[in-house]
Order: C-alpha cells, then sequence, then structure tokens
C-alpha cells in the first residue's frame, strides 16, 4: 500500500475519535479502505456514515446492497471488496453462476428479477454513462423509485471506495488470491 497502514497507537486524537466511531458501529474493526481514509479523519468520519447508509440502511434489501457492491467491485477489478462481499452475496442468495460471469467481466443472467434489473441498470450506466428510458423503467418497476436512487448511492460509494484502494495500491493480503488475476495475468 502506498500509504502507511496506521495502528491504534500511531493516531492522534482526532484520529483516534473516528476509530472509535468505526469499531463502534456494525462493521466491528477497521479494514480494508478505511486505513486509507484514516490519513484523513474528516473524510473517515464522512465516508463510513456514507458507507453506514449505503450498505446497512438503503431501501435495497441486503441480497441486492451486496450485488451492487460487487458490480463495482467488478467494474473496477477491486479485490479487496469482491473478497470480503462475495461470500455475503451468496449468503443472500445471489446465484453463484451469475456472480462468476460477473467477476469475469461476461454479460450475467440473474435468476430474481430484481437483480437482473438492478445488473441491466448498472450495467447501461456505467458502460453508456446514461441510463436508456426503457432501462430506467425496469428499475423502477423492480426497485421503486427509491431502490433506484439507492442503486445509484451504492454504486457511487463503492465506486469511491474502489478508486481509493487501487490509487493506493491496496491488494489482497499475502496468500489470498486477487479474483480478478485471471490466469495469472
Amino acid at each position: 500500500m502506498r500509504l502507511k497502514k496506521l495502528s491504534y497507537d500511531d493516531l492522534s486524537p482526532d484520529q483516534k475519535k473516528v476509530w472509535d466511531e468505526v469499531v463502534a458501529g456494525p462493521r466491528k474493526k477497521m479494514h480494508g479502505p478505511f486505513f486509507i481514509w484514516l490519513h484523513s479523519p474528516e473524510l473517515l468520519s464522512r465516508g463510513q456514515n456514507l458507507g453506514l447508509y449505503a450498505r446497512f440502511h438503503s431501501s435495497l434489501p441486503p441480497r441486492l446492497s451486496e450485488l451492487c457492491i460487487l458490480i463495482m467491485s467488478a467494474h473496477w477489478h477491486c479485490a479487496g471488496e469482491w473478497i470480503d462481499h462475495e461470500p455475503i452475496a451468496r449468503e443472500h442468495g445471489v446465484d453463484g453462476a451469475a456472480l462468476e460471469k460477473l467477476r469475469r467481466g461476461l454479460p450475467a443472467v440473474f435468476k430474481q428479477e430484481d437483480e437482473q434489473a438492478m445488473y441491466d441498470f448498472a450495467q447501461e450506466l456505467l458502460r453508456t454513462h446514461e441510463v436508456s428510458d426503457a432501462c430506467y423503467a425496469r428499475a423502477r418497476a423492480a426497485l421503486g423509485e427509491r431502490g433506484v436512487l439507492d442503486v445509484v448511492a451504492v454504486l457511487g460509494y463503492y465506486s469511491m471506495i474502489a478508486m481509493a484502494m487501487k490509487a493506493f495500491a491496496m491488494i489482497p493480503e499475502p496468500g489470498v488470491a486477487n479474483p480478478f488475476d485471471f490466469d495469472g495475468r
């Protein structure tokens, strides 16, 4: 990693305060990109609060939230997010074969209509930088207006996470395979 991974003993009082906020919440620990954002305690404080909404408090059920996270992980080839969230998505019932296609960058077909509508919406937005009326209508029918808004929020938040992890060269721990290292490339 390009930034020093800070330990609790290394921290300023402001950094300790936000570290304590993170571990007191549902995450229960400091992890992943938060070690990057910890270099700016205000960024970590504000970012982790947005993350609490995106992951735990949006209108999306956990199954869809986790799939949305994996869509961004695959888009960015962000190993850490895939490693953390892929097992959770499977636990919530997201089809493993579709997730494997997503990971490999191949067109994925999901068994649940709301999953497919969300996937198609996200792929169109990421690929074309806009969403057609037909795609929006399908996503709205499957997810509701608030659900579509929350898909965009989760995509945006996890894109910011992936960008931080990529920019500061955060890679899997030694001995943990990178899920985006296809055939040794």
